[in-house]
C-alpha cells in the first residue's frame, strides 16, 4: 500500500497538523478567554467575599452594641423601679405631712375660736367687774353721805343735801 502520489500525502499530513494546530490555536483562545472569564468572575466572588465578610463584622459589631444598649436599659430600667419605689415613698410621706398640716390647720383654727371666745368672756368679766367696782363706789360714797348727814346737826341738814 504505497501512496501513488508521495507528496499528496504530506500534504494532507501537513494540512491534518495544520488543522490540529487551528482547532489548538482556537481551543487555546477559548480556553485562555475562559480563564480571562474565570479571573474576572474570582476578582468579583472575593470583592463579593470582602463584602460579606465586612457586613457580617458590621453585623457582630451592632449585635455587639444592641447588647449592650438592652444591659444599658435593663439598668435604666431598675434604677426606674427604685425611684418609682422612693417617690411612691416620698409621695406617701407627703401626703402624711399634708393631713399633719391640716389637722394643725383645724387645731389652730380651734385654739382661734377658743381664744377669741375667752377674750370676750374677759371683756365682758371686766365690764362687769368696773360696773361692781363703781357700784360699790357709789355704795360707799352714799354711806359716807349718809354718815356725814347723821352726823351734822338737823338744822344744816337742809344745806349738806345729796352732793358729798
Amino acid at each position: 500500500m504505497t501512496d501513488a502520489n508521495p507528496g499528496s500525502s504530506s500534504t494532507s499530513l501537513s494540512s491534518v497538523q495544520n488543522m490540529d494546530v487551528n482547532n489548538l490555536a482556537a481551543k487555546l483562545l477559548e480556553l485562555q478567554e475562559a480563564l480571562v472569564q474565570s479571573q474576572e468572575k474570582n476578582l468579583m466572588l472575593t470583592a463579593q467575599l470582602r463584602e460579606l465578610e465586612r457586613m457580617a463584622r458590621d453585623g457582630e459589631d451592632l449585635k455587639s452594641e444592641l447588647v449592650n444598649q438592652g444591659l444599658l436599659l435593663s439598668d435604666k430600667s431598675r434604677e426606674n423601679k427604685q425611684l418609682h419605689q422612693e417617690l411612691g415613698r416620698i409621695t406617701t410621706l407627703l401626703e402624711q405631712k399634708l393631713q399633719e398640716v391640716e389637722d394643725l390647720r383645724l387645731a389652730t383654727t380651734e385654739l382661734q375660736h377658743q381664744l377669741k371666745t375667752r377674750e370676750s368672756e374677759r371683756d365682758l368679766l371686766a365690764v362687769m367687774l368696773n360696773e361692781a367696782e363703781n357700784a360699790q363706789r357709789r355704795q360707799h360714797s352714799e354711806e359716807q353721805v349718809q354718815q356725814v348727814a347723821k352726823d351734822t346737826p338737823g338744822w344744816l341738814k337742809a344745806f349738806k343735801g345729796k352732793n358729798p
